[in-house]
């Protein structure tokens, strides 16, 4: 009997070659399970081993994509398992600074990274013709364009913009601070076309000019001649991270760091990179990457940009839930 695992991740975010590669390679099936963003990842992950009203048990996936603050939740509430590190051998290649001091994982225990990159926001240049350089142009511009505008169907990342806008921290979780977001959201809302996760094929089709998302979706509009201009907005905004994790109770936890250790190749690493457009931590596959790749601003962001960029933190239960009533308000959920 073939082995199997379950990867569960987002739209368009791994290449089909790397799956029939390690497919070949390992005898072996991957089955692929796609949520549209980090919250439905986390309730996904929390309804594994549920039974529901019609006796259908929710199966456990084996491996998941989680970003930075869901690795945190997940971990905190024991949903992922401690990876071997033994059987990651292939970690070597990764930059010192995505193995530890990994603010949501310090030591990489129970994740690894698969990329990271910046939030902000892109535009198609054939239809708006300014050039917005901040979060109040993203809000103005959702005005003047409204019904044509995206914004991303994820928490953090909003509710940071509006925060930035404001001057305050992305992760700012106090009431009087998220009042003022809430007030900006609520003015944003009425001017949006959707809060959606796999926004791109709204950009291609023109039904959006402009979208609150990440470097990487951009890059690959523009790799496929979309008009696009991404925009790391000058009040500052997100570094994030997304990461690799094996399931607590994976069905095939053997195979899981297989899998995991086979992405961590640096060709293999390379591949991925060249597909998503997404910055990889893997040192040894940058040296694969073409030279455009990696002086791409907007991949790999000089160091002054990097300053303005923060973290996605840990919260204190009291803000975590502010935060999350707020979204709850603003979703209209």
């Amino acid at each position: 009997m073939t082995q199997q695992i379950t990867l569960l991740t987002w739209p368009d975010y791994i290449n089909p070659l790397t799956l029939e590669q390690f497919e070949s390679e390992y005898q072996a099936k991957v089955n692929l399970e796609i949520v549209p963003s980090a919250v439905e990842l986390i309730e996904r992950m929390k309804a594994a081993g549920r039974v529901d009203a019609e006796r259908r048990i929710e199966t456990m996936p084996d491996v998941l994509c989680p970003p930075d603050y869901a690795v945190r939740e997940l971990g905190a509430e024991g949903r992922l398992v401690e990876l071997d590190h033994a059987k990651l051998p292939n970690m070597e290649h990764l930059e010192k600074r995505f193995q530890v001091r990994r603010p949501h994982d310090a030591e990489s225990r129970i994740s690894i990274i698969k990329d990271w990159g910046t939030t902000g926001f892109m535009y198609r240049t054939d239809m708006i013709y300014e050039e917005p350089t901040s979060w109040a142009d993203f809000w103005r511009l959702s005005e003047k364009f409204s019904g044509r505008v995206t914004v991303l169907d994820s928490p953090g990342e909003v509710i940071g913009a509006a925060l930035k806008m404001r001057g305050h921290s992305y992760n700012a979780s106090s009431s009087d601070l998220l009042a003022g977001a809430r007030d900006d959201l609520l003015n944003l809302k009425p001017h949006l076309l959707a809060f959606e996760t796999n926004y791109k094929p709204l950009l291609i089709s023109g039904e959006a000019c402009m979208a609150l998302g990440w470097n990487g979706d951009a890059a690959a509009l523009i790799a496929q001649g979309v008009p696009i201009k991404y925009v790391v907005p000058s009040e500052g905004s997100q570094i994030w991270e997304d990461d690799w994790a094996i399931a607590k109770d994976a069905p095939n936890p053997e195979l899981a760091h297989a899998f995991l250790n086979f992405v961590l190749r640096p060709e293999v690493s390379a591949q991925e990179a060249r597909y998503t457009r997404y910055a990889t931590g893997n040192r040894s596959a940058i040296e694969l990457l073409d030279e455009e790749m990696r002086a791409d601003p907007s991949t790999y962001p000089p160091e002054e940009l990097l300053q303005k960029l923060e973290a996605g933190m840990p919260l204190d239960a009291e803000g975590q839930k502010r935060r999350e009533e707020l979204w709850r308000e603003v979703r209209g959920d």
